[in-house]
């Protein structure tokens, strides 16, 4: 009977959204999560997002449907309560503040939030999205190395659990950190199209968008963030290595158009390129859009690229993946990993390798496509494990 009533508890879990708001990744990270968890666990799992009371109206209506919202000032920067959660944080390694916030609403899990509570009272589950920093330091400032290898060591000491999206990433964290294997579970996400997996375009749908970014003909797509890892320059060296040989290739970009990192000048040092060899009529760059025209976008190609050098667990993959698109990859350990069924991968520093295939592709642009319902029937039961392996992950905690 005790076991009976247990299991019909709910599991409150917190989830603080203090991050900027412009990391995409993370934020579709936490809406596919939350998706995962309404679907599949929602009889179980209770989420609290705890917002800045700022935030505008676009992320309140992503999240709203799957979880409970609040807003606090102690996430709004610049604050006083922030400064003052900020400041009981570093002298006491405790932030009062957010402490009592979560008490309040009867938190007993903090989830994915690089926070820590002493005492027990209040469990912490981590996530750490990758190690990049151990294989490409130079993507780095000093300081910026140093504070991210600190935060690390940190939550992995101090949290009862650390979530991570990949067993490369697991073999990575074993580098610095393996007194604490026993701490780690690898939770590979699921990317959600949409809520009602509408992945068909409506009527007009493509010319509307083709009309609205000025996309003429068929087209790659890569919908990366503008970060020096992710490797675009080897996908414009193709593309000029195509043009040489008489094709004309346009590959559509988008993505936040800087690196908050080390100010290597990488999207001046793109666009330069694409300046000096005459490519602009070849990529396109649409920098910032809304999440629902990637995934229209990612419909309309004739396939997606991700060239990246290091990843964590690729969204990109995972959204080509959920609608059955075609994916040239990078063949780093974590693209292996995710292993897309349409997925082709390439050498990341061989342009040559890569513009090979994108000319098979450009002649022959056809692909067997799966059927709606069988898509939905693989996506779900992707998502279904997704959600699953949480709750087991948090049921450990209680």
């Amino acid at each position: 009977m005790l076991i009976f009533l247990n299991q019909l508890i709910m599991i409150k879990v917190g989830f603080l959204l203090n991050f900027p708001i412009d990391y995409k990744g993370g934020i579709n990270y936490l809406k596919n999560l939350f998706y995962a968890v309404h679907k599949f666990q929602g009889d179980k799992i209770e989420i609290t997002l705890f917002v800045s009371n700022d935030i505008s109206d676009e992320y309140l209506d992503l999240f709203s449907p799957y979880a409970t919202i609040v807003k606090t000032a102690i996430l709004k920067r610049k604050s006083i309560p922030w400064f003052l959660s900020k400041v009981t944080g570093r002298l006491f390694d405790f932030d009062i503040l957010t402490y009592n916030l979560l008490k309040k609403y009867q938190i007993s899990i903090v989830s994915h939030s690089n926070f820590i509570f002493p005492f027990g009272k209040i469990k912490t589950l981590n996530w750490i999205p990758d190690f990049q920093y151990i294989h490409y330091p130079y993507f780095w400032t000093p300081v910026q190395l140093k504070s991210t290898e600190n935060l690390h060591l940190n939550i992995v000491k101090k949290s009862d659990a650390i979530v991570l999206s990949s067993y490369a990433a697991f073999e990575d964290f074993k580098v610095n950190h393996s007194f604490f294997n026993e701490k780690v579970s690898v939770l590979n996400f699921v990317s959600q199209p949409d809520k009602e997996f509408d992945i068909l375009l409506k009527n007009d749908e493509e010319s509307q968008i083709r009309e609205g970014y000025n996309i003429d003909k068929q087209f790659f797509y890569m919908p990366n963030q503008f970060w020096s890892h992710k490797n675009h320059m080897v996908v414009f060296e193709a593309v000029k290595r195509l043009k040489e040989k008489g094709l004309n290739p346009l590959v559509v970009t988008s993505g936040l158009m800087k690196d908050h990192r080390n100010g290597n000048n990488y999207v001046e040092n793109l666009q330069q390129y694409v300046s000096d060899n005459s490519l602009k009529e070849n990529i396109l760059f649409l920098g910032l859009i809304p999440y629902n025209h990637v995934i229209k976008l990612i419909l309309m190609a004739d396939c997606v690229i991700n060239p990246s050098f290091f990843e964590g667990w690729s969204s990109t993959v995972e959204e080509a993946k959920a609608v059955g698109k075609r994916v040239l990859l990078s063949n780093i350990p974590v693209h292996i990993e995710q292993n897309p069924q349409f997925g082709f991968y390439f050498d990341p520093n061989n342009a040559i390798e890569l513009a090979d295939k994108m000319e098979q592709i450009i002649n022959d642009p056809n692909i067997v496509k799966l059927e709606v319902k069988e898509l939905r029937t693989i996506l779900d039961n992707r998502t279904k494990d997704f959600a699953n392996k949480y709750y087991e992950i948090l049921n450990s905690l209680k």
